[in-house]
């Protein structure tokens, strides 16, 4: 909220499973970023998707989308989202998916990172599949 609204975010009433935020601009055939919020998604800039939280359904819109066009996926959710994004990466590995991490540690979010360090954390983004994710896992015990 930037009008000191006790609501810090107000999603519209159609279920996140139902709709892409930003639709019309994403293009599928390409890569895509996904992000937790909107400004999230515009510091990551073209082509990302913010999720409007941190889970992705294999029941939502984007998820089928993103398989029906075999898209290749940044996932960029905070660093306290860890077991969030590796639900995600599993999941979409399972579909044959093309998945990289990109690390956001140190930054609360996507969003409080400039422009040049989120484009430096991308360049420098781990290549996924289901071993990485494992020993994720397992390090997070």
């Amino acid at each position: 909220s930037y009008t000191g609204d006790w609501r810090k975010y107000k999603n519209s009433p159609i279920s996140k499973n139902k709709r892409i935020f930003n639709e019309l601009f994403i293009d599928f055939s390409k890569e895509i970023i996904i992000t937790e919020g909107v400004f999230d998604s515009i510091v990551a800039g073209d082509n990302s998707v913010p999720l409007l939280g941190s889970t992705l359904s294999e029941k939502s819109k984007l998820f089928w989308e993103i398989v029906k066009n075999d898209t290749s996926v940044y996932i960029a959710l905070d660093a306290d989202a860890e077991s969030k994004s590796l639900y995600i990466i599993d999941t979409l590995l399972k579909y044959d998916i093309e998945v990289y991490k990109i690390d956001t540690a140190g930054f609360e979010d996507v969003g409080s990172m400039s422009r040049r360090a989120f484009n430096q954390r991308k360049e420098k983004a781990e290549f996924m599949n289901s071993h990485k994710c494992m020993i994720r896992r397992a390090m997070m015990l």
